[in-house]
């Protein structure tokens, strides 16, 4: 049983099942991996034991690390376009976070701005409320009353009170 990292860099690196059973370095079955991840055991080659001659088997030690350094490049051709899409989506996550950043600072001002609006409007109708009758709320105030000195009543309205509205 191999770790599950090592898996996992097997078929990141781009070897397949079928590479594992084919004759691997110095015509030993199995792959450059095996020899890696520490199952490559050393046993006489079967191309050698055989009786054939050394020059097949340094061809076939040839055609295996012509492969292995053909897998190490494409491995690392896709390493480094993964690297790229990496770094173009890490660019876009971080404009998207600026952008958001942006968007909730103006957020934050458009509603310390309809705050401000708000607080303005309420001051407005007061300050239009405060100049009417506190009776009739239609006359402009216009009577100071006496003793207390309240100023909330118009002329037609005054003259018909007896007593401040207010205090009583």
């Amino acid at each position: 049983q191999l770790p599950q990292p090592l898996k996992t860099e097997h078929s990141m690196l781009g070897t397949s099942a079928s590479s594992h059973n084919s004759l691997g370095l110095n015509g030993v079955t199995g792959s450059i991996w095996d020899f890696v991840t520490g199952s490559f055991s050393p046993s006489p080659s079967p191309v050698l034991s055989s009786g054939t001659a050394p020059s097949i088997s340094s061809n076939t030690s040839e055609n295996e690390l012509t492969r292995v350094r053909q897998e190490l490049g494409d491995a690392k051709r896709r390493l480094k376009q993964w690297e790229e899409s990496w770094q173009q989506v890490k660019q876009a996550c971080d404009a998207w976070q600026k952008e958001a950043q942006e968007a909730k600072e103006r957020a934050n001002i458009a509603d310390a701005d309809k705050q401000l609006a708000l607080q303005k409007k309420e001051e407005v109708i007061f300050q239009l409320q405060s100049k009417r009758c506190v009776v009739c709320q239609e006359g402009d105030r216009s009577i100071i009353l006496n003793p207390c000195q309240h100023y909330v009543l118009c002329d037609h309205s005054a003259a018909a009170q007896e007593e401040c509205p207010c205090c009583k």
